[in-house]
């Protein structure tokens, strides 16, 4: 999602969710790196409440649920637990046909 979503929607979208998207894309992907720095981690905080604000001049109210609320959250958790790929459940979700 973070490296082919923003070549996708670069020239289909308007420019202004275009960007967004992309800023959100990049988020998620410094977030899931493999070495994470503190200071890094404050700058990324920061930059996610601005993704955030533009997200609410685009869209509607009803896109807001609580688990767009929950991105704010993520790192703080990232401060907690170290990198991302360490404490995700894809892999066990995988073997674990449920």
């Amino acid at each position: 999602m973070e490296q082919l979503l923003p070549l996708s929607i670069r020239n289909v979208l308007s420019i202004q969710v275009a960007t967004i998207l992309v800023d959100l894309c990049r988020f998620f992907k410094l977030l899931c790196a493999k070495v994470l720095s503190h200071d890094e981690l404050d700058k990324l905080k920061e930059e996610v409440f601005l993704i955030m604000c533009h997200l609410e001049m685009l869209f509607p109210p009803s896109f807001f649920t609580v688990m767009v609320h929950l991105m704010v959250h993520l790192v703080d958790e990232a401060k907690f637990g170290g990198p991302v790929h360490y404490r995700w459940m894809y892999p066990i979700e995988r073997y674990y046909d449920f």
